[in-house]
């Protein structure tokens, strides 16, 4: 809390300091290590060398952020990234500040010790708590966003997750929830192939639109359940190199790497993240199938190429009543 006090005033400010000697707040802490701490203990170090590139979720990110905005913001939107990471999400709109990121001010948040270390090696605000025990005041922020993780919160800790994150959000606010539907091409891949092949394994249940709603029921809100487009996207100066990177990418950031060597080439890596990125049957069965792409494709683009591997996702927006 030093560091932070010295060098992030501003975050400091926002911390309610009795909460962080509470025993729900103590007992959520308890656990030193995680698997996003370090490669000896899980993918850390894998996962945050894939996040050096801190755009290539920058699309869905966007979104997500967008919705995050409450309608009636004016000037600086304080927005609390629950599960933060190493700050992959500021680090994107501190390097695009284009006019619908430039009044962002994200706080980082995350579990992992080594996380919030990293955040604040980058200059970052962020502060290690839990989701369903955050330090920070009631009604201290704008906005917050559970994204990119959620699953690995606990069914058990989601409803708290939900009322901390409106707790800490003022009236007006907005919390966004995004993760992976339980029938989506993605839940299927960390199932059949995170799961099977990663040293940790990936044992974690998603989401369901019906769980989103369950979750804040009760909590004085207005609610809305979206299909927000989320793809990875690679840049190469060719397209064998756009398409080898996002391969290198995705063995990083799910810790799979040893699993794509055991591949034949990447050729047939990608073959295999075309069978489990196909999105057709899924957007079949939406009411309303948001535009996307279907499948993993490797386009021209400025000069260049781009290696975009689609992901639909579904996000909770719930408003905070005023």
């Amino acid at each position: 809390m030093r560091v932070v006090a010295a060098e992030h005033p501003r975050l400091y400010g926002l911390l309610d300091l009795a909460r962080a000697h509470e025993p729900d707040t103590l007992s959520a802490l308890l656990s030193l290590t995680n698997e996003f701490d370090s490669d000896d203990t899980g993918r850390g170090d894998s996962y945050r060398r894939a996040q050096q590139d801190s755009f290539v979720r920058w699309t869905g990110a966007h979104r997500l952020l967008t919705l995050a905005t409450p309608a009636d913001a004016i000037g600086d939107v304080v927005v609390l990234d629950v599960l933060g990471g190493d700050g992959t999400i500021a680090r994107a709109v501190a390097g695009r500040a284009d006019s619908s990121t430039a009044k962002l001010d994200i706080v980082t948040g995350d579990i992992s010790a080594q996380m919030v270390a990293r955040a604040l090696a980058h200059g970052l605000p962020a502060v290690r708590q839990a989701a369903e025990a955050l330090l920070l005041r009631d009604g201290s922020v704008d906005a917050a966003l559970l994204a990119y993780g959620t699953h690995h919160i606990g069914p058990a800790d989601r409803p708290r997750a939900a009322a901390e994150a409106i707790r800490v959000v003022r009236p007006g606010g907005r919390v966004v929830v995004h993760d992976f539907d339980e029938s989506s091409p993605m839940a299927r891949f960390f199932t059949d192939v995170v799961h099977t092949h990663s040293a940790t394994g990936h044992d974690y249940a998603h989401f369901t639109r019906s769980e989103f709603e369950s979750h804040f029921r009760g909590l004085p809100v207005s609610l809305e359940v979206l299909d927000v487009y989320d793809p990875l996207i690679v840049f190469g100066a060719t397209a064998e190199e756009a398409r080898d990177r996002m391969c290198e990418y995705i063995a990083d950031m799910y810790g799979i790497r040893s699993y794509f060597s055991a591949q034949r080439n990447s050729a047939a890596v990608w073959d295999l993240l075309t069978e489990f990125f196909d999105h057709s049957a899924y957007l079949a069965g939406l009411a309303v199938a948001p535009e996307c792409r279907t499948r993993p494709v490797v386009s021209e683009v400025d000069g260049g190429f781009a290696a975009e591997v689609p992901r639909l996702a579904i996000a909770a927006v719930a408003e905070k009543a005023v």
